[in-house]
C-alpha cells in the first residue's frame, strides 16, 4: 500500500471538523467509541489518523464520552 502525500496542517485541518475525533496539542488523538458516535469517520479519515500515529508521533485513545 502505497504512502500518501498529506502534510500535517492539512490533516489537522480536515480532522478537526469530525464529530467523533478530537486532537490536543499534546499530540493526543481521541476518538469516540460507544454508542455516543456519529459515525463520520470514513477510510480516509481513519488512513489520516494513522499517518499521523505511525509518520508524526501522535497517540490514539479510544473514549466512550467526552
Amino acid at each position: 500500500m502505497a504512502r500518501k502525500n498529506y502534510s500535517i496542517d492539512e490533516v489537522l485541518r480536515t480532522l478537526g471538523k469530525k464529530n467523533d475525533c478530537s486532537i490536543t496539542t499534546n499530540k493526543e488523538i481521541f476518538v469516540l467509541n460507544g454508542k455516543d458516535r456519529k459515525n463520520d469517520l470514513g477510510n480516509g479519515s481513519w488512513g489520516k489518523i494513522d499517518f499521523l500515529v505511525k509518520y508524526c508521533g501522535f497517540k490514539q485513545y479510544f473514549v466512550s464520552k467526552w
